[in-house]
């Protein structure tokens, strides 16, 4: 059967349209995953690209799962040679295999939104700060914005127009201190660890851009600045990037 036959015509040009970036805005229900799933496949199938040299991205561990599955129904086996997970999967392995090159330990272990918070709070009581006073989870949140925004403590700092800002950045500082005497990444340095090897490492940098010569980025409307500059940077040596979202159902346009 033809890898196109169960898309309309639409679906079709956009699978068809392969080279330089692609943006396809699409609407709930009109199939976006199906798209990047055949799109993949048509790549394979019909352009011959290897799947070693596709990156297939998404947000979440169930849409991640969804789209694998679809995969390995188009492609069987060659499906696992893809590289295909959520931003934060990608970057962790890319940041175990590459982050010596920064003075990462390949064994850095990673802290979920509890782990984040104790250690916000410890931060707090070694800047003689009141948890009591400054909410612990306000203070996660902002950090975290910073990171999404790719800036450290030291870039923050020189950003700070209010007071809160100024508590932020004393307790952004201990905290990273804390986690990198523990050799502990946050989801949020997952990503600003990722970019900030990408732009300040050469041979690796140009060892993903020459390996990923297609790179899909499924609900694209949800990219953070962080996302968006490891897209950009991933994809500056072929620039055929593709790109699927709605607009309409953004998650930051109401923060």
């Amino acid at each position: 059967m033809d890898i196109l036959t169960p898309l309309n015509s639409a679906q079709r040009e956009a699978v068809e349209t392969v080279a330089g970036p692609v943006l396809i805005l699409a609407g709930p229900g009109s199939g976006k995953t199906r798209v990047i799933t055949h799109r993949v496949a048509y790549l394979i199938k019909a352009c011959g690209v290897k799947p070693h040299n596709i990156m297939a991205v998404t947000f979440t561990n169930k849409a991640a799962r969804e789209m694998e599955e679809r995969l390995e129904q188009l492609l069987g086996r060659t499906a696992g040679a893809l590289t295909l997970g959520t931003f934060h999967a990608i970057c962790a392995r890319i940041l175990r295999s590459e982050g010596e090159a920064m003075g990462l330990n390949p064994r850095f272990a990673i802290y979920d939104a509890d782990d984040q918070l104790n250690v916000i709070k410890q931060s707090l009581e070694e800047v003689n700060l009141d948890p009591k006073q400054y909410s612990p989870h306000a203070l996660q949140s902002a950090i975290s914005a910073a990171k999404s925004r790719l800036l450290t403590p030291e870039e923050y700092s020189r950003r700070t127009q209010s007071y809160f800002e100024e508590i932020v950045q004393r307790v952004y500082e201990r905290y990273q201190e804390l986690l990198q005497k523990s050799e502990a990444l946050d989801f949020d340095d997952l990503l600003l660890d990722t970019v900030r090897l990408l732009e300040n490492h050469a041979a690796v940098r140009n060892k993903y851009q020459s390996r990923y010569v297609h790179i899909l980025v499924d609900e694209f409307q949800d990219t953070n600045l962080a996302q968006y500059a490891l897209i950009r940077q991933l994809a500056g040596k072929y620039k055929n990037i593709c790109v699927v979202g709605d607009p309409d159902q953004s998650i930051y346009s109401w923060r």
